[in-house]
């Protein structure tokens, strides 16, 4: 019934969509479309700065929402997905960093083009068609009937060894993969970022300002499951280090002031990199942005077995990951204390996972753009 329903849905927004297609293109206009946070994302916002540095003439338009859970929360999405279909119908670009449903569902212009930048430079845990049926994946009835990632004109991916990965992940043909790295690159390499977020970070909990290393803790979603925070916030001396947490939500930073667990939404995991000492996650594609800051990373598996069975992993994650694999969060503090830590093994794994570090990512990815945009 669930999926009838769904077809129906999908069959209206074509005939809306139809009219709605009427109107003509805008050259020059350029739309962002997100349903990771309420928030213009830090990729949105550098590339958006570097292509109005390169075309002043660029038209801007930003679409960050949340799909959210509740019947109210959906009913407005639903609105909020008019608008997205205006946008993606008089655009010459869209530019996307997660799935977007009129994108794929809908039948598009042919001179559209559409840049998956994803939400992460490469990936580490399935998801997508490599995840489908699983207890932690889409359902591929569902899957179907949404067209979960089609009309992409180009997928973006830190590597040629994780090329393969995002392909299988988005079901996508050879010719649509880029190998190409995300304006944060350009962030994490940035000294003078590293400063300023530093200070900001103080400013808004000067407590912090003591001397003390901070540990910052950054796990992957997991559906329906708690982390526990409270357990690992007992292993460490916190006389001897602050502990920040930022969970995969999106929107939630946990910082322990004393033994006290303050929530706030301060800090995006990026910049929140910038003010770590130490690095703690699990099946996060966040390591690989860690491994660009080349700071200490560890990782902090407790339900390893289980996790492998529900979603899985695409590279082999004990032989791979650059630092320790520890199911007891008392060893990774022990390393910490010792300083244990491969230097050589984290640039090798950065170095393998995300290419041409060197280049500057913003700059490449807009003129990608523009060059679409002129075409």
């Amino acid at each position: 019934m669930k999926i009838i329903l769904i077809k129906i849905g999908i069959f209206i927004l074509n005939i809306i969509y139809f009219f709605i297609k009427l109107f003509p293109i805008n050259k020059n206009k350029v739309t962002f479309i997100s349903r990771q946070s309420n928030e213009v994302s830090l990729d949105f916002t550098m590339i958006a700065k570097e292509l109005k540095q390169q075309n002043e003439n660029i038209k801007i338009v930003f679409l960050c929402k949340k799909l959210g859970t509740s019947f109210n929360e959906k009913l407005k999405y639903c609105f909020h997905m008019v608008k997205q279909m205006y946008n993606i119908a008089t655009s010459k670009v869209v530019i996307l960093d997660s799935y977007c449903i009129p994108v794929c569902v809908l039948k598009q212009k042919k001179k559209l083009v559409v840049i998956q930048i994803w939400h992460a430079l490469g990936s580490l845990k399935k998801f997508g068609y490599s995840s489908l049926d699983k207890k932690d994946g889409r359902n591929s009835k569902l899957a179907k009937v949404m067209k979960m990632h089609r009309n992409y004109t180009y997928i973006l991916t830190s590597s040629n060894l994780s090329k393969k990965f995002f392909k299988e992940a988005f079901n996508a043909r050879d010719e649509q993969m880029l190998v190409m790295n995300l304006p944060r690159v350009d962030f994490l390499k940035s000294e003078k970022e590293q400063e300023k977020m530093k200070l900001r970070f103080t400013g808004v909990y000067p407590e912090t300002n003591n001397k003390k290393q901070n540990i910052l803790y950054c796990p992957t979603n997991r559906k329906g499951q708690k982390i526990p925070l409270e357990n690992i916030v007992k292993d460490i001396p916190l006389d001897k280090y602050n502990f920040i947490a930022k969970l995969h939500d999106g929107t939630e930073v946990i910082y322990v002031k004393g033994k006290k667990i303050e929530k706030t939404s301060n800090f995006t995991g990026m910049e929140l990199l910038h003010v770590a000492d130490y690095i703690i996650t699990d099946y996060s594609a966040i390591v690989y942005e860690a491994a660009i800051t080349q700071k200490p990373i560890y990782f902090y598996t407790y339900d390893y077995e289980e996790y492998q069975i529900n979603r899985g992993t695409y590279i082999d994650y004990m032989g791979e990951m650059p630092g320790a694999i520890c199911k007891d969060f008392k060893e990774i503090m022990k390393m910490i204390e010792e300083n244990q830590y491969d230097k050589e093994k984290e640039k090798n794994f950065c170095q393998k996972y995300v290419e041409n570090i060197e280049e500057n990512a913003t700059k490449k990815l807009a003129e990608l753009v523009l060059n679409n945009v002129k075409n």
